[in-house]
């Protein structure tokens, strides 16, 4: 097949020529070409162990894959590792630069930040193509952003990115003593546990996706309670009639299947279980009349696929089979099926992995699909060996391991030697290996998945079947690999660093007031107040207090405010950008092509400053000149053009499943004396969480969810589209709190209230609000209720008002963004979010500008793991607490494949876990794990 290039199979796609029938053979064609021309990427993290304490380095190693070869890839330059916080909310993004497909870094936990379950989040941009969706929202939401585009990226989420979940601890009071407490966020409200019939969520899966009349079918299930922890049952089925048609019982991590023979059209069956003293009653899907049903098994030396069903009309069907999104093996059944008929493929011609089954017609539908797993252990064999680990180390005694690759073939191998005492294990314990083979193809977290590989046994086989066939996710869309479905690529392959976004109409600000006063909004005909703190005339409204303007039955939004006001853009601009690092300016401009910018910027590691505007590109370059220079550092004066970066990084976090962020529970304990005797008070597998709890408690200033730069909130906001690029203290607020907090999965908006220096203001009686007719006394009344008696001068008022005063937001909320939809945030129980704003000490301010200004980030750069050396007798109150004995993201072998690695114990008497991962040339993961991880070798 000849060769196209990415970007010529990108426009192939992306054209929306696919409206009539083909035959199955050409629809099998394209999803070959796609799966090969248009590969997916895969991301693995290493990190240096399995846990960490508040004060820690996290180091890590990053390898990126070609879904079609397996190799690491050529297509990304960069990728994206994002620290997130237990509650989802970003600490830390760093941009990496690839070298074939591998990077490495490290993230600080800070002193400030609290215990928890920490996520590592890794991509690519190319990445961001796949699996996306359309993030839940109340459909108010949108008339915050500037137009609908901004507000559909902002909402733009992803079904599958890699993601790596692990403990971190407080940090020792005692420097060495490891003891493993967790004290988690505190929280100002305390929210009860439900009492009454416990929820549980019992889902159906028919094999093949359909019940059809007239067939037998298999259908796997799952039962988990309310907290997604897996729950061992036994139910029965019964059909419309009350009649039981089958008992069955949960076989393994609560899933299990059962048959269904000869189903009749429309028949309605249902389960009925007993939990924790309660009855349950769960429809399953209704059965089809027509259609097909699809049940896979192996038959010796071939896969059968045995097809049962029939449709009015006869037509041609085709069964595609494709392993990492390429096409494996094809099949044509040009006579259509009446009944039965059974399709073989050779065992051995499919790959090791997840391998997916795809039963279509010749107009693109989808009658069946499947999820199975093929395992010819072709990657059991060892890739690599380390020897000259010690039972037990003394304290300071140097270390030397021996490794050697065991088939010479080039390899990237990352390496972590670790004081065993304080490993802990977790239900997040993947592997290079697992997270290829297996995770990386399945939607959600599969837990403590190195079990599947442990054996290859009966109960291993259909515990791994079942998991397959509890999918209903599938990370290589054959619709859209077929040319059928909508396709949209956003993003090419990063191959350097660039800048993108786009420029808009600006549009003049709302007169400015006094604090507490209303201002004349043209756009509604009305006074109103739109500062943060005004009163809710939304709830007044719902509350059933009359003499509420129309116009305000409803918070105020960008869009009432200036809606008409935004124009589109009519003509093309120039667009500038200035690179500054130390003493160092790099200039770069172009002109937008349909009011969008994409251009190369310069290569910067760390931090540096970037300037960026838009000019009529018609003007003569003595008027640019001119008008640049005019407010130039005017944070007031209004920029000729609205010019925004146009984020493409993911705004929301996963919630964790239950196993996530659960203490790993093992029938057989590691029995390890040596690591428990020199450890005060460790206990592994064990976890202390500390949180107080109580009603609504009063404000601790001292713990915040989140401090932010001003200057950035501001930015960053600006980049959502939740302004025009000015600055406004009136409906900041409002916007931070979008940017940060969406709107907390609810219809309506959640309290939000303004601090200063840790102080609410209360107006002067001079400021205080009017009412503006048409209104009643009650919303007068209302509208004047004062939550505190702290007056501020008008003069300091207004040094709040301005960015250049601002140093940090103090952002408090009981918010959690994993848990959105949550039932504890219904009725009364929705958050408020509290804002304080603190002014820059001693009366300082910092430049600021009319145009946009970022403090932004180029490549990250990673420092060197300190190993020290003991080589000389080190003096005698020398203290080691090292748990983290040795790191390196790259093992250098000698051309016989041999590499020796020397390091120094700590000081104490320590037990030693050696680790390495990574990959070799022709795609295979390597894993080696000491004896000691009680896990295996590949």
């Amino acid at each position: 097949m000849k060769k196209l290039p990415l970007l010529g199979i990108l426009l192939y796609y992306t054209t929306d020529i696919w409206t009539q029938t083909y035959q199955t053979d050409t629809l099998a064609a394209r999803v070959e070409r796609f799966g090969t021309g248009l590969p997916q990427e895969k991301v693995y993290l290493h990190i240096d162990n399995t846990c960490y304490f508040v004060g820690d380095t996290i180091w890590y190693k990053a390898y990126v894959t070609r879904s079609d070869k397996g190799w690491l890839t050529d297509l990304s330059k960069i990728m994206y590792v994002e620290l997130l916080t237990p509650d989802g909310y970003l600490v830390e993004r760093q941009q990496l630069k690839m070298e074939d497909g591998r990077a490495h870094g490290a993230f600080t936990l800070t002193d400030s930040l609290y215990a928890g379950y920490y996520e590592l989040r890794a991509y690519t941009r190319w990445m961001l193509n796949f699996g996306r969706y359309e993030h839940p929202h109340s459909k108010y939401t949108e008339d915050m952003f500037y137009n609908e585009q901004m507000a559909r990226d902002f909402f733009r989420d992803y079904d599958k990115l890699y993601s790596r979940v692990f403990p971190v601890f407080d940090k020792p009071k005692e420097a060495g003593r490891y003891t493993k407490d967790m004290t988690v966020r505190p929280m100002r409200r305390y929210y009860k546990a439900r009492k009454g019939k416990p929820e549980i969520d019992l889902r159906f899966y028919p094999e093949g996706g359909h019940l059809i009349a007239g067939t037998n079918g298999r259908v796997a299930f799952e039962i988990n309670d309310e907290e997604g922890k897996h729950l061992e049952a036994e139910l029965s089925i019964m059909d419309s009639r009350g009649k039981e048609i089958t008992r069955t019982r949960t076989l393994n991590r609560g899933r299990g299947v059962f048959t269904l023979t000869d189903m009749k059209p429309n028949e309605e069956y249902k389960a009925r279980l007993h939990y924790q003293g309660y009855d349950y009653e769960v429809k399953l899907p209704k059965v089809e009349k027509e259609g097909y049903a699809l049940h896979v098994e192996r038959k010796d030396s071939v896969l059968r696929m045995i097809i049962q069903g029939a449709t009015e009309s006869k037509e041609e069907l085709g069964v595609q089979i494709q392993c990492n999104g390429v096409s494996k093996a094809v099949r044509k059944l040009s006579s259509g099926i009446n009944g039965k008929d059974t399709v073989d493929v050779y065992w051995a011609s499919l790959p090791t992995g997840v391998n997916q089954i795809t039963l279509f017609n010749a107009e693109g539908r989808i009658y069946a699909d499947r999820l199975f797993f093929v395992n010819h252990h072709d990657y059991d064999q060892p890739l690599i060996n380390v020897e000259g680990i010690k039972q037990e180390y003394a304290p300071f005694e140097p270390i030397e391991l021996r490794m050697k690759l065991l088939w010479h073939q080039d390899a990237d191998i990352s390496l972590a030697v670790r004081d065993h005492a304080t490993d802990e294990t977790t239900y997040d314990n993947g592997t290079m290996l697992t997270e290829m083979l297996l995770a990386s193809e399945i939607k959600g977290f599969v837990e403590n998945p190195g079990w599947y590989f442990e054996a290859d046994d009966s109960l291993h086989r259909q515990a791994l079947d079942l998991l397959m066939m509890v999918q209903g996710w599938r990370r290589h869309d054959w619709k859209m690999m077929a040319g059928l479905a909508h396709t949209q690529f956003e993003f090419l392959p990063e191959k350097i660093q660039t800048l993108s976004g786009s420029v808009h109409q600006t549009y003049s600000l709302l007169e400015e007031t006094n604090y507490g006063e209303p201002v004349y909004i043209p756009i509604i005909d009305t006074v109103a107040p739109i500062y943060t703190t005004a009163p809710d005339y939304h709830k007044l409204a719902a509350m059933g207090i009359k003499g509420i303007a129309p116009a305000l039955a409803k918070v105020l939004t960008l869009q009432d405010l200036y809606g008409p006001l935004i124009k589109k853009m009519k003509k093309e601009v120039n667009v500038s950008a200035s690179f500054i690092q130390d003493r160092d300016i790099v200039d770069a401009s172009q002109t937008t092509q349909n009011g969008k910018f994409y251009m190369p910027s310069a290569v910067v590691n760390d931090n540096y400053v970037l300037f960026l505007s838009a000019s009529d590109s018609t003007k003569s370059e003595k008027y640019k000149r001119r008008r640049k220079r005019k407010g130039f550092m005017d944070e007031q004066a209004y920029p000729e053009f609205y010019v925004k970066l146009d984020p493409f990084f993911p705004v929301f976090p996963k919630p964790y499943s239950y196993y996530q962020d659960a203490t790993f529970e093992e029938k057989f304990a590691l029995q390890d004396s040596a690591s428990r005797e020199h450890f005060t008070e460790r206990k592994l597998n064990t976890v202390t969480v500390r949180s107080k709890r109580g009603g609504l408690r009063r404000l601790d200033h001292g713990k915040p969810a989140l401090v932010v730069d001003a200057y950035e909130a501001f930015n960053l906001a600006a980049d959502y589209g939740l302004n025009c690029g000015m600055h406004d203290w009136r409906t900041f607020s409002r916007q931070v709190a979008t940017a940060f907090f969406g709107d907390m999965g609810m219809d309506r908006h959640f309290y939000l209230q303004e601090q200063y220096d840790g102080k609410v203001i209360d107006l002067n009686p001079e400021h205080q609000l009017q009412p503006f007719a048409p209104i009643d006394k009650d919303v007068y009344e209302f509208a004047n209720q004062s939550p505190a008696k702290f007056l501020l001068s008008q003069n300091r008022m207004e040094k709040y008002r301005r960015l250049r005063h601002l140093d940090k937001l103090y952002i408090y909320t009981d918010y959690v963004p994993r848990e959105q939809g949550s039932w504890k945030y219904s009725q009364t129980n929705q958050p408020d979010v509290i804002i304080d704003y603190h002014l820059l000490p001693n009366e300082k301010r910092h430049p600021t500008y009319r145009d946009r200004r970022y403090a932004a980030k180029g490549y990250s750069v990673c420092t060197e793991f300190y190993s020290p050396d003991y080589s000389k007798k080190p003096m005698p109150d020398t203290k080691d607490y090292r748990r983290t004995l040795y790191w390196t993201p790259k093992v250098k072998f000698n051309n016989k494949g041999e590499a020796v690695i020397r390091l120094y114990n700590n000081s104490k008497k320590t037990v030693i876990a050696v680790e390495a991962e990574g990959i070799i040339t022709d795609g295979k993961p390597v894993v080696w794990k000491s004896e000691t991880d009680n896990t295996y070798s590949r």
